[in-house]
């Protein structure tokens, strides 16, 4: 089966395992089932250059990054995806966000007369993405949720449900066959440091953990636009020496960190799934969190300073987990995928 995907963004390189590491896995586990998978994307890499990633090829529309002239991207990814159909026609076309691939997607479906899926994958759900005002009711039979969470969002949004939910799984691979008993880290966050990531709400946890257990050792991974304020905040709490900031570094890196800590606490405003939920859950890290994406699936959520105090205080008193939690494996997200493409495929 020869599969079209179009989304905004793929790694650069087999290197970048930073960049949409669900995407990633999703991939490699696909084409091991025999998919024969082409990627487009419309932004990144910021390059036209086609390469092969893992032997899946890769060409990027990328042309513009300047807002009135992404026009001039989709239309090289039409034209991409116009070549690469004559010369060996695509059975299904999946695309990854409701924005510009999912027109795009629209477009080639009708032109191909091929079915075309996309999986919502985070803020796209939510009232201030405008494309959202293109969809019609029939619509809703080709769009894939990753939560339930994420499906109701959408729901109160749109009014309408995406008729599919896919969660992501976990790779096998990364799964460690037992959790370490040397756990340095007592608290563990790891966010893009923007305010949709609550990193604000995180520092106040800490500090109202802090007056409980004065030695407490927390780190927190990530970078962003908000990295200014968070060192300021942090020095104005008086949590120095507390907590060490650790910038952005490489996912492999993230989960060999995951794995010597004792409790993951993630206090975003919003998550559609909440991927390093599930990784820090697989690497043996007991979970806190506000409730969005799976949090439910894996603790009880708690939403004010003091609902996750209380909570964060329990999970630190308990013993280290001895078993990883694993809902999920990208193995089972795979056939999911599988199964929806070969119902609808014209092969």
């Amino acid at each position: 089966m020869r599969v079209l995907w179009l989304s905004p963004g793929f790694p650069a390189d087999e290197q970048d395992l930073n960049c949409l590491p669900t995407l990633q896995l999703l991939a490699r586990t696909l084409i091991t089932q025999g998919i024969d998978l082409q990627v487009i994307t419309l932004g990144y890499p910021f390059h036209a250059q086609p390469f092969r990633w893992h032997g899946i090829p890769v060409i990027s529309g990328y042309g513009f990054n300047r807002q009135w002239f992404r026009w001039y991207n989709w239309i090289r990814v039409l034209r991409y995806a116009q070549a690469a159909h004559l010369q060996q026609k695509f059975d299904l076309i999946h695309s990854f966000w409701l924005g510009p691939g999912w027109l795009i997607g629209r477009y080639l479906h009708k032109k191909w007369n091929i079915p075309h899926f996309t999986t919502l994958m985070g803020q796209d759900v939510l009232s201030d993405n405008k494309y959202r005002h293109f969809l019609k009711t029939h619509h809703a039979q080709t769009l894939i949720a990753v939560s339930d969470f994420q499906n109701n969002a959408f729901e109160k949004t749109t009014g309408k449900r995406a008729a599919h939910t896919i969660p992501w799984g976990v790779s096998r691979d990364e799964i460690p066959e037992k959790c370490s008993v040397h756990r340095p880290v007592d608290v563990l966050g790891c966010c893009a440091l923007i305010p949709l990531k609550n990193w604000r709400l995180w520092l106040q946890v800490i500090a109202g953990i802090v007056q409980y257990k004065p030695d407490l050792r927390a780190e927190l991974i990530g970078d962003g636009v908000d990295s200014t304020a968070v060192e300021s905040l942090l020095r104005q709490a008086g949590l120095e020496q507390n907590v060490k900031l650790l910038g952005h570094i490489p996912r492999a890196a993230v989960l060999a960190r995951m794995r010597e800590s004792k409790v993951f606490l993630h206090t975003a405003r919003f998550e559609s799934f909440g991927f390093v939920l599930a990784e820090a859950a697989m690497s043996c890290c007991r979970v806190v969190s506000t409730p969005v994406g799976i949090a439910a699936q894996l603790t009880a959520p708690g939403q004010t300073i003091e609902a996750l105090v209380k909570q964060l205080l329990v999970a630190l008193d308990k013993p280290l987990l001895k078993l990883p939690n694993t809902p999920f494996s990208m193995e089972e997200t795979a056939q999911a995928y599988l199964r929806l493409y070969q119902t609808h495929a014209k092969l």
